[in-house]
Formats: structure tokens, sequence, C-alpha cells
């Protein structure tokens, strides 16, 4: 299959994703996993990007496979650093930029950019689990980050994830190190939710119903346990400098 032919097939199945109105159960489970898990990301991500890598409003950052735009709700537009976005979704491309005029989005391939430019610091949120040839991805990615610029990759960790329909590539910590190695430093890795299937599910049918409050409170204490033991993860959190 050629370039093309691989890029409209998965552009087709992601604008059909998109167009489900909750397609990650986000609103669904505001008060479960997945609502407790966007919202501890953004919190975490938040700090991550004014803690340490000490971002200003003149920042450019490129947010690859941006779906609905986690810099969005991370910061206000009147904080918000120079961030471009691009999705492969027609759908979600539309979507966000009625929404967030402020941040310049674009249609494009996380595995195959065309788009042009040096920036400060690349962003791939739960993205290369998606891709087909996540190294070449990397290759094309380290191309598009200024010397000295960071990555923060988001993505499942490959011992407590399946693969599926949507996620084909899934790295262990090793194997992620082994992708970054010779073209990234690696200068921090953070876990995000204590994998506990058990718990989760006694949660999300349980106290998510009766106790909304009292199941938060529990799921952002899951979520906050393996931050400094990423190898005991469910998602992990790499952050890398170009070298």
């Amino acid at each position: 299959m050629n370039k093309k032919d691989e890029f409209e097939i998965t552009k087709t199945f992601y604008d059909h994703l998109m167009s489900e109105k909750d397609h990650y159960r986000l609103k669904e489970q505001w008060h479960g996993w997945a609502g407790n898990f966007h919202r501890y990301r953004i919190k975490l991500l938040r700090n991550i990007f004014l803690n340490e890598l000490k971002i200003t409003k003149y920042s450019r950052i490129l947010d690859i496979g941006c779906g609905g735009s986690i810099f969005s709700e991370m910061f206000t537009p009147g904080e918000c650093p120079q961030v471009t976005g691009f999705d492969i979704s027609t759908v979600i491309i539309k979507k966000v930029k009625e929404k967030h005029s402020h941040i310049n989005f674009s249609v494009d391939n996380a595995q195959d950019p065309n788009i042009k430019g040096e920036w400060d610091i690349l962003y791939a949120g739960e993205i290369i689990e998606h891709l087909h040839q996540p190294k070449e991805a990397l290759e094309k990615w380290y191309t598009l980050l200024k010397k000295g610029g960071y990555i923060v990759i988001t993505t499942p960790n490959g011992i407590f994830s399946r693969t599926n329909e949507e996620h084909i590539s899934l790295f262990t910590i090793n194997e992620m190190k082994k992708c970054l190695r010779g073209k990234f430093e690696i200068i921090n890795i953070y876990g995000v939710d204590l994998p506990i299937p058990f718990a989760n599910m006694i949660m999300n049918y349980f106290l998510m119903q009766k106790f909304p409050h009292v199941s938060d409170k529990i799921y952002q204490f899951k979520m906050r346990l393996p931050f400094k033991l990423p190898c005991m993860a469910y998602d992990i959190i790499y952050i890398a400098k170009k070298i």
C-alpha cells in the first residue's frame, strides 16, 4: 500500500471515530476512569510545561495529532503559548477551529507530516500508539524540532495494554528508550494511573453512580500513585531533549 492510500484509509477511519459525540466517553464517565484520567493529565502536563520546560507565551509548540486540543484546556487564550496543532481528521479540525481561534489548526498526517518549520517543543499526546510506523514518524518529528528543543510523548505502557483497532503500536519503557536513543536525551519519565482493572470496574459501575465525588477522589489518588514508578503505570509521559 502506498503512502497516499494509507493516508486516505486512516483519515476515513478517524473521521468516522471523531464524528461520534463522545468517542472517548469523557462526558459519559466524567466521574469515572475516562474523565478522571483526562483531568489528571491536564493538571500534570500543565505543571510540566510551566515548571519543568519553562514555557512562556512566546514558546512555539507543535501539537502532533492534536484531536480536541489539550492546550485549549491547559491554558486560557490569554496565557496560551504559540501552539500549532494538526490532526488527520477533518472532522475534529473543523470542530476545534470553531472553538479555539487562538490556536493554529490544520489537517496533516502524524505518520508523515507535510508541515514545515522548527519548534521549541513537540507534543505527541496519545498518538504514537496509533501509527503503523512509529519509528519512521519519530525521524520526521526530529526534523521539526529545533536543536536543544524538547519532545513530550504520552502513550500507554505496553506491559499493561493490548493492541486493538486504534492502538496498533505499543511500547514498553525499554522499547521507547531504544526508539529515542541517538537523537534524543531522555530527561524524565513519569507514570500516570496504577492499573487495577477490578477497582476501575467497581468505581465505574457502583461508586461513580451514587457517590461521584468519592469516586473522583479515589481515582485522582490512583492516578498519582505511579508518578515516580512509570514501569508500574498504565500511561507514561516521556520528556526528551533533541541532541
